[in-house]
Formats: structure tokens, C-alpha cells, sequence
């Protein structure tokens, strides 16, 4: 094992992180290589600076004249040099007191500061290297995003646990979440990923549901470590008084020196900027210190360092810019303005379709917030009603054999009408079996 990898490794020692570390997450570092002895130059202020590989000119970064037209008004240090395998440090420090401003319970809350990483998806599966090794167990709920297996189960080589995300009375299911967490956590610890609001449900449990899944992992960090992963790519995307309105990582952050926070977040659905890549990696447990807090945004960096590099420079200055904007909390609310009057005019046209009785072969499943909403369809035809709405020019998601995804926030208000006559109209020219009126929860946990 490399010594500097020994040196994160026991500065970590001891902690609820220590323990959840995978065998490459123990390995991993941060090098004092290029990078490092380029940072080091310019802290030293040196007066030839000839470490990094980027061409200077009058000691600004070159560029093509067409790049620096497209990127004004960027500086050109702004658009084109490397960004810091971690991210711009202003950004990182911005979006870490933008997480308690939007989380109260983190107030005051010490954790590791947010590393930027190319992505949600990236972050998830920086999680997935750092914590997960192949065999362990991983507890999801059975409405989830598809590519969570590509991550956890291709490239871990762990196991999806799944739980019954709605019981049959379509609410949150919380005995199949505790019967859930307790056999994953006979591993010998316990790695949960919660992704609220939900990707394809739309749905974002109560307070009281955040509080039980809360003392449920709480008792279980009592025998065995745990790690909570709260993946936030729709936070703040909440239209329902009834549903939690924060990250539930802020009730986990300094829950337990047993238990493991990290939140996964970033610009993408947060600041209506899907391209530009720029997701966030932020840790936290009871009592961690400022020295393991750095070890830990090390490793973190040395898996950025070994697979890009880097994330998007231009796109980190351009939200640095946005958040520091005075307009950019008020254009923030009209974009999420617009997206509650879909969800207000979807809550509308649902009601009265069920008013109607139409469809029966179509249960709309609880939706609360997020970009989506699901039915549930029977007898397992999601599929075959997918490929005929295509035929009528409507394209949906089919998910698993019984679920229908249908993205509302991309559609304009006054379109939605027409999209749910359309997939009504089509789900009942197909002629199957109604669904029935309660949820048809699993009776066992799947491997």
C-alpha cells in the first residue's frame, strides 16, 4: 500500500469512515505528483511557473480566438485551465454554506467541504469504489434508477437489496424498510441508499417516515457500521406540504459516531443546468475532526485524479457566478414556480380521471415532488403500453415490467391534458384487467 495512502488511512483510524472503507478505498490517495507540485508553485508564488501541461501567453492561458469569443464574458483564466482536481475552491466553499442555508439542521454542522465531482452519477459511483466491495450488500427501494445496477451491481460486484417502496396502502413503507435494513445489516454493516424525491415515483416521504427510517438506522449503528447515502439529484424539488422538505442527510450528519452521511448533490436538476456536469461530494459523521474530514476529501480526490481527471472548469465558473448573483434566488423561484403549476395541473387532471373511472388498468402511484410521476400497470404490460403510446407520439419510460414513468416537468402546463388523454385513451385501447385497489408489496426481500 502506498504511504500516503497509510497516512489517510491512520489519520481515519478509529472512525465509523475507517471502517466502511472498501479494500480500493483504503488503497486510495491523493499523489504528490503533477497536480500537487503545481498547487505547491502557485501558492509559493513562484515567478516561472513550468509544472502544469496548459500553454501561457504574457502569462494568461492560451486560447482559440472562436473559444474566447464563446466563452465571453469568462475571463480566460475562467474557461479554459484545468480546474483543481477537486473543484474551484470558491465554488466548494459557496455550495457548503448553501447547504445550511438550505438545511437548517446543518447549521453549525461540522463536515468534510462538498468535493465537485463531473456529475451525480459520478459522485454515486465514487461512493460506490470508496465503500462498497464486491458481495456487500446495498439497500435501495424496489422503484429505483435503473443505472444504480450498472454502478453497484456491474461495477462493485455487490448485491441490490431491494424493499417495498409503497406498502398497500400506498404510503411509505417503513416495515419493509426496517425488515430490509435489518437483513442487510447481518453483512456486518450496512450500506443504504435513499434517493428522495424518488426517480421514477415522483414521491418524497413525510417527516414522520424520515424520522422512523432515522431511529431505525440509529438502532442499527448501535451493532454494526452505517453508511446513508442520500442522493439529492432532485432536492428542493418539494409541492406537497405533507412531504419532508430537506435533505435527510442533515438528520444523519451528527446522528451517530456509527453511522456514515454522505450527500450526493449538485446543479444539475437543483439549477436547471443538466449539461454542465457539476455534481457535489459532501461527508459527514459524529465527531469527525478537521483532519479526518481532509483525509477523507483526499481519497475522494485521488479517485477523481485516477479516472477524469478533473470536472468542467467553465461550468464551475459559471455557477459560481450564478450563486453569486443577487437575481439568482428569485430566477431560481420562477423556474420552480412553473414546475409546481405542472404538478398542481397534473394533480387536476388525475383526479378527474379517476372521477371518470378511466383507465383502471392504471394506478397512478403517490407523487409529491422530483421531475416524475408513475403509474402502476397490470397485468405486467408497462412495456407493451409503452411501445403503443409510441405508436400515438408519446414517449414514456417503462420501468421493471409494471411501472410506467411519465416526466412531467418536461412538458408545458398546457400540453399535460393532451399527454394524459393520450396515454389514457391508449391504456384503454389495450383492454387488460384492471389494477387492483392496493399496492401489491413484495413479499420478500429480493437478493
Amino acid at each position: 500500500m502506498n504511504s500516503l495512502a497509510e497516512d489517510l488511512n491512520a489519520r481515519l483510524e478509529g472512525s465509523v469512515a475507517m471502517r466502511l472503507l472498501s479494500d480500493l478505498g483504503k488503497r486510495m490517495f491523493f499523489p504528490k505528483g503533477i497536480v500537487a507540485q503545481s498547487a505547491e508553485a502557485r501558492e509559493r508564488g513562484v515567478r516561472f511557473d513550468a509544472t502544469v501541461g496548459m500553454a501561457y501567453e504574457k502569462g494568461e492561458p492560451m486560447t482559440l480566438p472562436m473559444i474566447r469569443d464563446l466563452t465571453h464574458p469568462l475571463s480566460t483564466r475562467e474557461a479554459v485551465p484545468y480546474s483543481p482536481t477537486a473543484g474551484v475552491p470558491e465554488l466548494r466553499t459557496i455550495w457548503r454554506d448553501l447547504l445550511a442555508q438550505k438545511n437548517p439542521l446543518l447549521r453549525g454542522v461540522a463536515t468534510t467541504l462538498p468535493v465537485v465531482v463531473p456529475g451525480l452519477t459520478a459522485g454515486i459511483s465514487l461512493v460506490a469504489d470508496l465503500f462498497v466491495d464486491p458481495g456487500d450488500v446495498v439497500l435501495i427501494p424496489d422503484l429505483f434508477w435503473g443505472n444504480y445496477r450498472i454502478i453497484f451491481e456491474e461495477r462493485r460486484q455487490c448485491r441490490l437489496r431491494e424493499f417495498s417502496f409503497f406498502n398497500q396502502d400506498y404510503r411509505f413503507n417503513r416495515k419493509a424498510f426496517a425488515d430490509g435494513a435489518r437483513a442487510a445489516a447481518g453483512s456486518g454493516k450496512l450500506v443504504v441508499l435513499l434517493n428522495f424525491p424518488n426517480n421514477p415515483a415522483g414521491f418524497t416521504p413525510s417527516r414522520e417516515d424520515v424520522a422512523f427510517i432515522r431511529q431505525t438506522l440509529l438502532n442499527l449503528a448501535e451493532s454494526v457500521p452505517v453508511l446513508l447515502v442520500a442522493d439529492d439529484a432532485y432536492f428542493g424539488l418539494v409541492y406537497d406540504k405533507e412531504a419532508y422538505p430537506h435533505s435527510i442527510f442533515g438528520e444523519f450528519a451528527q446522528a451517530h459516531p456509527n453511522l456514515l452521511a454522505i450527500k450526493i448533490d449538485g446543479s444539475s436538476k437543483e439549477d436547471f443546468a443538466w449539461g454542465f456536469r457539476v455534481g457535489f461530494m459532501t461527508c459527514a459523521f459524529q465527531g469527525i475532526t478537521p483532519d479526518q474530514a481532509e483525509a477523507l476529501e483526499k481519497k475522494i480526490a485521488g479517485l477523481v485524479r485516477g479516472t477524469v481527471s478533473s470536472s468542467s472548469t467553465p461550468a464551475q465558473s459559471v455557477l459560481i457566478r450564478l450563486l453569486k448573483s443577487e437575481t439568482y434566488q428569485a430566477q431560481k423561484a420562477v423556474a420552480r414556480d412553473i414546475l409546481q403549476a405542472r404538478y398542481e395541473t397534473l394533480h387536476t387532471i388525475l383526479q378527474a380521471q379517476e372521477a371518470q373511472q378511466r383507465a383502471p388498468m392504471l394506478k397512478p402511484l403517490p407523487c409529491n415532488s422530483g421531475y416524475f410521476m408513475s403509474f402502476y400497470c397490470t397485468p405486467h404490460n408497462a412495456e407493451e403500453l409503452r411501445l403503443a403510446l409510441l405508436d400515438a407520439g408519446v414517449g414514456v419510460i417503462s420501468v421493471g415490467k409494471s411501472y410506467l414513468r411519465v416526466a412531467f416537468a418536461g412538458i408545458d402546463r398546457e400540453d399535460l391534458p393532451e399527454l394524459y388523454e393520450t396515454i389514457f385513451s391508449v391504456a384503454e385501447a389495450l383492454g387488460t384487467p384492471p389494477c387492483p385497489q392496493t399496492h401489491p408489496v413484495q413479499e420478500s426481500i429480493e437478493a
